[in-house]
């Protein structure tokens, strides 16, 4: 059965949607936000990367054209938010691993709508960046901190590995690249977060003047 490269990225988005409203959520009850809060942030971190792209690729954001997109942002976060209410948490691998599939499931998105349109290598990796990490920058920004993405985490990095993948091996198959891109972006993130890995951080220069002053 034929699937067209559409039709590939409409399933990514979703499984994206689906992984990253929980994460939203998460990120909202440890701000301890009200109910509208939760749900705020789970529909926002879901569907904020994919409406980025889109609009950059200048059409209607598929979160507006595609009613499902919505409610399957909305119900994710409902589950979630029972969950939350509930007292009870899921297991920190099965949120480790929901994120990095829908990391990875976003990252291809991007790339693969990026590819469709017939846009440049360069332009592919920002998309593919842009897509899986646009939501949670979105999420921090709305919880007050810093993202994460941009001092913690190696979620960029992931994704535009993943997005390379998938723009290498496209036209081989799109099919075989999209598996490759989603599994090499959900790779580096399980491994960076299991070996605890970060990119360097320059030293604290005002920090050693202090104590050269001490």
């Amino acid at each position: 059965m034929h699937v067209s490269a559409t039709e590939f990225v409409g399933v990514l988005d979703r499984i994206g949607i689906v992984a990253f409203a929980f994460s939203g959520v998460e990120v909202g009850a440890r701000r301890r936000l009200d109910l509208f809060g939760l749900l705020a942030m789970g529909v926002v971190t879901a569907t904020g990367g994919g409406l980025m792209r889109d609009v950059i690729l200048g059409h209607l954001p598929f979160v507006i054209a595609r009613e499902d997109y919505l409610l399957w942002a909305l119900g994710s976060a409902a589950i979630a938010i029972a969950i939350v209410w509930s007292r009870r948490t899921l297991p920190h691998g099965v949120l480790a691993a929901a994120d990095a599939g829908g990391l990875g499931a976003f990252a291809a998105a991007g790339a693969l709508a990026a590819i469709q349109a017939g846009l440049s290598f360069p332009a592919t990796l920002i998309l593919a960046v842009l897509t899986a990490t646009g939501g949670g920058v979105l999420r921090d920004l709305m919880a007050d901190q810093v993202p994460l993405v941009l001092r913690a985490e190696v979620n960029a990095t992931a994704a535009a590995l993943g997005g390379t993948a998938l723009w290498a091996l496209d036209p081989v198959s799109t099919g075989g690249a999209v598996l490759a891109g989603v599994a090499l972006t959900a790779f580096v993130r399980v491994t960076s977060v299991a070996l605890d890995l970060h990119l360097p951080v320059p030293s604290d220069r005002s920090e050693g003047t202090q104590r050269r002053l001490l």
